[in-house]
């Protein structure tokens, strides 16, 4: 009897264990709470992904993992933000690159991080798990969460970006290292870059306005006028703050930051955490008036 009893309790594990494993197979990285019980997905290359996983691979696209656990958590509540804004709480797809948010799949996180992995992949995803379904709004709605890698002292302002003054999106100091780089130009170069013909005494008289958070505003050579985000983009500088130091042979220019300087410097973020500052404080430093709330998926 005693025999028959165990063939039967063996026979019914080996029946459930299949389910078992299917069951875990399909669960997110995340495990689902009563809070996430109707889970969102991001269309991400032609491909449904639950938000929080995402999430991972965003911070692990925008951030060093080596990054202090409270910056890593301000980036994951910017991000899950910025996505739900950006495709309307998952019914628009989402773009991969820096046109949106850089995101690298599990495949690419073992490349990047190889015998790191195990390590980072843990560091991250708890950072997610810590601000589950937290996002930043201002007046109930969802704010457009930008941010940047490094700014030098002060961040930049969206009126000054784009012409359109956002609340929460104005000029704040950011108290990073200084990120710089130099590149030199020939005059044969620049001209070559700006599609122009100018002589070498044009080039070394150009005229450079700042705005009030020491950017480029615009910049004139010989009448004609570029402003400072068009002249980065034609150069392919890290950011409007630079330098034009001209010489006998060309053009030397410094930028200072990285990045278009709206929103959070992720930079500046992580130097706030290591200062004992919080992902909340971070937040409300680099997105005034904006509050931290808790989203309901399953109302959307």
């Amino acid at each position: 009897m005693k025999k028959i009893i165990i063939f039967f309790i063996i026979g019914v594990l080996l029946f459930l264990v299949p389910f078992t494993l299917k069951s875990k197979k399909q669960n997110s990285i995340i495990e689902q709470t009563e809070s996430t019980s109707c889970p969102l997905f991001i269309k991400v290359n032609n491909t449904d992904v639950p938000i929080e996983d995402y999430l991972i691979g965003v911070i692990a696209g925008e951030m060093p993992a080596s990054f202090h656990m409270e910056a890593l958590k301000a980036q994951a509540i910017a991000s899950r933000t910025y996505v739900l804004k950006q495709t309307n709480y998952g019914k628009k797809p989402i773009l991969t690159t820096t046109a949106h948010q850089v995101y690298n799949d599990q495949q690419l996180r073992e490349e990047k991080w190889k015998t790191t992995f195990a390590e980072n992949e843990e560091k991250i995803t708890e950072a997610v798990k810590q601000t589950a379904n937290q996002i930043l709004t201002y007046n109930d709605e969802l704010i457009t969460a930008m941010f940047h890698a490094s700014s030098f002292q002060y961040t930049e302002s969206a009126e000054n970006y784009s012409g359109n003054p956002i609340p929460y999106l104005t000029a704040t100091t950011s108290p990073e290292q200084l990120n710089q780089e130099q590149t030199t130009y020939t005059f044969e170069e620049i001209n070559k870059k700006l599609k122009q013909n100018f002589s070498k005494a044009q080039l070394q008289n150009a005229k450079l306005q700042r705005n009030d958070t020491n950017r480029i505003e615009q910049i004139t050579i010989n009448k004609k006028t570029w402003s400072g985000r068009e002249l980065r983009t034609l150069l392919n500088l890290r950011s409007t703050n630079f330098t034009w130091e001209p010489s006998a042979t060309g053009i030397t220019i410094k930028t200072y930051g990285y990045g278009h300087g709206v929103g959070m410097s992720q930079h500046g973020a992580n130097t706030m955490a290591q200062g004992g500052i919080t992902a909340e404080d971070i937040l409300s430093h680099y997105y005034p008036s904006t509050t931290i709330k808790s989203i309901n998926y399953c109302k959307k």
